[in-house]
């Protein structure tokens, strides 16, 4: 059986911790994606949900009665979902337009809080 060479010693545990390198790095990229997946979603029934709040406020006919306004709903609603309204546009009286966005969850120290997924939705009867 014939030895390596004297200059060849320890090369498999560089290549050990290179493997490991690139695992651990797939690893972080992957909880990246899923965080992002997961914040999109968030984001999507956020959008939902404050459209059909805020249209059901204009259906009850209760604007301009002491009752709350549409976008004061959408807002309320979307925070209670962990989101922030970026616009909320009532078209008539019966239409609710409203965009939400949502921080990526686990985004970690190192990245910047401008990663955000956003979302908008539509309630009022069909057009």
């Amino acid at each position: 059986m014939r030895r390596p060479a004297l200059g060849e010693r320890g090369s498999a545990s560089v290549l050990t911790a290179g493997a490991c390198v690139v695992v651990l790095l797939l690893g972080l990229a992957a909880g990246m994606v899923s965080s992002a997946a997961q914040s999109a979603a968030q984001a999507r029934a956020a959008a939902d949900l404050s459209a059909l709040a805020a249209a059901r406020v204009l259906r009850a006919g209760l604007v301009g009665r002491g009752g709350p306004a549409p976008c004061a709903v959408a807002v309320d609603v979307a925070a209670r979902n962990r989101a922030k309204v970026s616009s909320c546009v009532v078209d008539g009286h019966v239409n609710v337009t409203v965009r939400v966005s949502v921080t990526l969850s686990h985004r970690g120290a190192w990245l910047p809080d401008r990663f955000a997924a956003a979302a908008s939705a539509r309630a009022g009867p069909a057009p």
